[in-house]
């Protein structure tokens, strides 16, 4: 079974956007209040990492950077860089180390361009996807067997990585419902992610949260296991952080991933 410890949140659906408030999110005592909107705009240097847990146990790290900003294509684009490492309790097992590289234009807030190089036991790939809004096509590259591939891309298509931050630039409401369309695996997905409670969460080292649950209905690679069923709690402030990913694994259980240090 190949686990995915990709962190998109995304929610490819979590990591989303935000900027910084000017305050030290690390405060334990700090009470972050809900607000009405979020951002609505990617934060350039914003840098949160995730401990990845099973069983009680640390098993995993990821580290989600909005990086630069770079031009692709003729096109002003954030380039977010996230990277999944497995610890060593986990390496002599199923060892991951896992980069992904997201480009998306500033303006839009569409995907322009999708990297990933993954090592995950005796698995790897490298592969890059182009996209090209203007004629609605998305070409493939394998570097791993010089594999082309071209295909027909939906209107302000997303990747697997900038689906999690651009829902974090809607404005989610509970019980509301959110389509997305993402190209993954080469082929084009809606990405439906619901939106439920509200509740107060509190992170050790962080602060306090109001926290929304929401729930990505993923059908496609690239968040920790094919189809696996998901839950995630974001923050309602104006930033709307990524707090917690939850996984259900089949056969092993839960997956957890939980924010352990937020970088403005």
């Amino acid at each position: 079974m190949k686990f995915r410890f990709n962190i998109c949140l995304g929610v490819g659906v979590l990591f989303f956007c935000l900027l910084t408030m000017g305050v030290h999110a690390r405060d334990p005592e700090k009470i972050f209040v809900a607000s009405e909107k979020p951002f609505g705009t990617f934060p350039l240097g914003e840098k949160i990492k995730f401990k990845v847990t099973y069983a009680g146990i640390t098993v995993g790290e990821a580290e989600s950077w909005v990086k630069e900003i770079v031009r692709i294509n003729g096109r002003d684009a954030y380039h977010i860089e996230i990277n999944i490492r497995s610890k060593f309790v986990l390496d002599w097992i199923y060892k991951v180390r896992d980069t992904h590289h997201s480009y998306v234009d500033v303006e839009k807030l569409h995907s322009l361009r999708y990297e990933k190089v993954l090592h995950e036991g005796r698995y790897w790939t490298d592969e890059v996807m182009e996209y090209d809004p203007s004629k609605n096509v998305g070409r493939f590259f394998s570097k791993k067997d010089n594999s082309r591939k071209e295909m027909l891309i939906p209107k302000n298509v997303q990747d697997q990585i900038s689906c999690g931050y651009y829902y974090r630039t809607l404005d989610v409401k509970p019980g509301t419902k959110a389509v997305i369309p993402v190209n993954a695996d080469e082929k084009n997905w809606d990405l439906e992610v619901l939106a439920h409670n509200v509740a107060e969460m509190k992170i050790d080292g962080m602060g306090i949260f109001q926290a929304l649950e929401v729930e990505p209905i993923i059908m496609f690679e690239g968040f920790f296991v094919r189809r696996g069923k998901v839950r995630g709690w974001m923050s309602m402030d104006e930033r709307r952080i990524p707090l917690k990913l939850k996984v259900k694994v089949p056969v092993l259980g839960d997956v957890t991933a939980t924010i352990v240090d937020y970088q403005p």
